[in-house]
């Protein structure tokens, strides 16, 4: 591994560059598997566009206010990729007589009114553009260019260590110092790292120890397993981030870890432990690869069959996947089951009695896409359908199994409790928590911003906060 120092992308960088950065990053991984002269070519190329990032982006587009550029040539390179929201942007401006979008409502002074503005400008776009933003606009505007004291939008300059904040004088540089410190730089950082862009996790074989899970977290649970210790500044090169990012990957498997162990079952050998996986998407099955269930048999041995129902409306048609995995004495085996059906369909055809139901962020309420569904009321159509709508009510009828559900954010938790317990009362169900809303220690370690503008939690993580819950019958 040749070792780079990447550059970090900002909202105060060329967007052509930032997106020139993902495209040159996985050429270069794709060299270290051709021969040398593909290798020293990308490496070359690389260090081009490193030297190209250290150019301030001087040129704002005059028809947004917002975006910005190194240069005029790739100001019009982007014009087909940028200017339908440019269009929009622009349009605000001269019907609202502003001179910068962030200006809708008048100057901002404080945090709350910033996020405001967001929100209402992400609605406008939405109701405009008439389709969901692109990643590049949702990140554009949820977190604009401002200086981090007085929300300023002139003379802006970033950290130089992770470009994650900005400031408009040396006076508010000063003021930034006081409370911008060395970690909330380095979460900054790793989230702005252009490695982020690239889906490179480690395919790990070997494992060794298990922990008390109750009294661990993800990074130690993951070094006693693995014997690799995961980097402190993981932004620095690629083989630092993949481990990091592998070690983040095992979210998923370590809080149903975590879950098992605050429920009363007996594991028999002769008999499978079933966990349903509800509401799970494509995405979900990348907490669930080989070297993730082998984590799992490393902290339970107990278990020698395993087996594990994703039920999800946007999951394909798959056949059945079978597993095994050979231990000095004994053989563990997994299979795996795929139901393209919401909750409410799957337990209207299937007898629901697994071991455990587990549910990664589901958003109950639909909260987290609040400002696309007003923009839909106000286009005067049919919200999109949630995948929990009518769901809730047959998850909580699984009287006597553990239902355990992660959350993003600490607003989302709630939400996602407030739901429950509305739809318990409807139901007269009885809810009894075994774990109610903590802080998950096996949460990602991989920041992320916040996607949804209504929610004053700036950073957040997948798989933020847990629950473990039974349910019962009050008429029983």
């Amino acid at each position: 591994m040749v070792p780079v120092d990447p550059p970090v992308g900002s909202f105060l960088k060329c967007i052509v560059c930032v997106s020139n950065e993902g495209r040159i990053w996985t050429e270069v991984i794709q060299g270290f598997t051709k021969d040398s002269d593909d290798l020293e070519r990308n490496l070359i190329f690389l260090q081009t566009l490193l030297e190209k990032a250290h150019v301030r982006p001087k040129v704002i587009c005059r028809g947004c206010k917002i975006q910005r550029y190194c240069s005029v040539s790739h100001l019009v390179a982007d014009r087909p990729e940028h200017q339908p929201l440019c269009q929009v942007l622009g349009d605000l401006q001269k019907s609202m007589k502003i001179d910068h979008p962030l200006k809708l409502l008048g100057r901002i002074t404080n945090r709350r009114k910033l996020q405001l503005v967001i929100s209402q400008l992400m609605m406008v776009l939405l109701v405009k553009l008439g389709r969901p933003l692109h990643q590049r606009e949702s990140q554009l505007i949820g977190n604009p260019a401002v200086c981090d004291v007085c929300f300023s939008t002139e003379a802006l300059e970033d950290c130089a260590r992770c470009a994650g904040v900005a400031f408009c004088s040396e006076a508010h540089q000063r003021l930034v110092r006081g409370y911008h410190t060395p970690q909330d730089c380095q979460t900054l950082a790793l989230i702005a790292t252009p490695f982020r862009q690239l889906n490179c996790l480690v395919n790990i074989r070997d494992f060794h120890r298990s922990c008390p899970i109750k009294e661990s977290h993800l990074i130690r649970a993951f070094t006693e397993a693995t014997n690799m210790r995961v980097s402190d500044t993981p932004w620095t090169d690629l083989e630092s981030y993949q481990l990091f990012a592998t070690c983040s990957s095992f979210s998923g498997i370590a809080s149903l870890c975590l879950a098992l162990s605050h429920i009363s079952w007996v594991p028999d050998p002769d008999k499978a432990v079933i966990v349903y996986v509800a509401g799970a998407t494509e995405e979900t099955l990348r907490y669930f690869q080989d070297m993730h269930l082998r984590f799992l048999f490393l902290q339970y041995p107990s278990i020698r069959n395993l087996e594990i129902h994703f039920i999800g409306r946007t999951l394909g048609h798959i056949g059945p996947v079978d597993i095994s995995f050979s231990d000095k004495n004994f053989e563990q085996t997994v299979v795996k089951h795929f139901y393209p059906l919401s909750f409410s369909q799957y337990s209207s055809i299937f007898n629901v009695d697994p071991t455990l139901l587990l549910i990664l962020q589901p958003d109950f309420f639909g909260a987290g896409v609040v400002t696309q569904r007003i923009a839909s009321l106000v286009q005067k159509k049919v919200p999109v359908e949630l995948e929990w709508t009518g769901c809730l009510s047959s998850i909580i009828r699984s009287f006597g199994v553990p239902i355990c559900y992660t959350s993003i954010s600490k607003a989302q938790a709630m939400s996602d409790c407030a739901a429950i317990n509305l739809s318990a009362k409807k139901n007269k169900i009885a809810i009894e928590r075994a774990y109610n809303i903590l802080d998950n220690p096996y949460r990602e370690i991989l920041p992320l911003h916040n996607p949804a503008p209504e929610d004053t939690e700036k950073i957040v993580y997948a798989n933020n906060y847990l629950q473990v819950m039974f349910t019962s019958n009050k008429n029983h």
